[in-house]
């Protein structure tokens, strides 16, 4: 990891490195929202940019429902959301909107007789867990998965004196 930052009291490694893996939940849930949400290669469908803005946000809100939905049932399973596959829990979330459509014809909904928020934390507490202690730091493809398996890294943290100029005025703009 490069940084600019050479107070090593003020900003020490294991806080910088801490903040680096970190990164990688946000990183995941880009993941998420371009190839899981929206579907891989899937350009916006507006064509004006109030419409791709109006689609970006639809998105992003299925996003935080889908996660929302798993984090709620990990607490009340009392695990890690984070061992809760959200591909998984967004096709739960799918199934169960389209499971309380009217009917065509006659326009009635299905009675099920449950609550369907609850029905849905019960499917979502029931998946398969992911693996615990499982350390991934990237998204990879599902043949990269089978060929290669994540390993055990180790980081040194070296801090270098700047070689860049100083500037004794700020430049104007």
């Amino acid at each position: 990891m490069l940084t600019t930052l050479l107070d090593h009291e003020a900003f020490p490694a294991r806080g910088i490195a801490a903040l680096y893996a970190e990164r990688w939940q946000v990183e995941t849930a880009f993941l998420h929202l371009k190839k899981t949400v929206r579907g891989p290669r899937r350009a916006l469908r507006g064509q004006s940019p109030d419409l791709a803005r109006q689609e970006a946000w639809a998105l992003l809100l299925i996003h935080n429902i889908v996660a929302t939905a798993a984090a709620r049932a990990a607490a009340e399973a009392g695990t890690d959301p984070r061992l809760i596959p959200f591909t998984a829990v967004l096709g739960l979330v799918r199934a169960h909107v389209a499971s309380d459509i009217p009917c065509r014809h006659c326009g009635h909904r299905p009675t099920s007789g449950n609550d369907p928020v609850s029905g849905l934390a019960s499917a979502i507490i029931a998946l398969p867990r992911h693996r615990q202690g499982r350390q991934r730091t990237s998204g990879r493809t599902a043949a990269e998965r089978r060929t290669r398996h994540t390993e055990e890294v180790t980081y040194t943290i070296d801090i270098t004196n700047s070689n860049l100029p100083k500037w004794d005025t700020t430049p104007e703009t």
